[in-house]
């Protein structure tokens, strides 16, 4: 159980690795003074298969199967290390008879690096509201509407014709004023006159709406349309 715990040690060492942490490793070893620049990756796998030679050996199937995998996953790890990262490695003799090895590793995160590995993207909502521009219609237009409703027989229909246009449509007063030419009685002149002022452009000209009625009741009942 103890080689496990030294190889999860060894897990967050490099795991310290990616997170661009500072650390010396000490590692007893016997070998000859040594000073040179090396690949961390290649540095910390070589490490492991001597740990993995030396003690892997000597623990029974269950721990070699948890060690096997502790080692896997170091490995996978090992993957995500940049290739470029190097290590100087010095290696002294001391006068006793256990030679130490001290391994001193820096590495320095590019913090704009690692933001460009990650993309995040920024989706800009726009709210486009439209413009009802308030313009009548032209006359050509008009004069395809004034003939609709010339085609329909009866009132009921002809002010349907209106009602309709009158969703989508601005008009001018000489536009209602013709239109109001087309009906016969004065109630269905009214009932034209409060769908489609509404829509009127040029309220300035509503006065001229008066002289296409007749009566003087009709007329109030038109300036009260004009006045609300």
């Amino acid at each position: 159980m103890k080689k496990i715990i030294i190889l999860g040690l060894l897990a967050f060492s490099v795991l310290a690795f990616g997170e661009g942490i500072s650390m010396s490793v000490t590692v007893d070893e016997t070998s000859t003074s040594n000073t040179g620049s090396i690949g961390v990756v290649d540095e910390i796998a070589n490490r492991i298969e001597v740990l993995q030679n030396k003690y892997n050996s000597k623990l029974n199937k269950l721990d070699q199967k948890r060690t096997d995998k502790i080692i896997d996953e170091i490995f996978e790890l090992l993957a995500l290390l940049p290739e470029d990262v190097s290590v100087q490695s010095t290696t002294s003799t001391p006068s006793s008879q256990t030679q130490s090895a001290n391994l001193s590793i820096s590495i320095d995160v590019n913090e704009q690096q690692m933001e460009s590995e990650t993309t995040v993207i920024k989706h800009e909502v726009v709210i486009v509201e439209e413009i009802d521009e308030q313009v009548a219609m032209n006359s050509s237009e008009f004069q395809r509407l004034l003939n609709n409703v010339k085609n329909e027989s009866f009132a009921d229909d002809q002010t349907s014709v209106v009602r309709i246009a009158a969703r989508s449509k601005y008009f001018s007063i000489s536009q209602l004023i013709s239109l109001l030419d087309v009906f016969s009685f004065s109630d269905d002149k009214i009932n034209v006159v409060q769908i489609v002022y509404p829509r009127v452009v040029d309220k300035e000209n509503a006065h001229n709406l008066l002289g296409a009625f007749t009566y003087s009741d009709d007329k109030d009942r038109v300036e009260q349309i004009i006045s609300q």
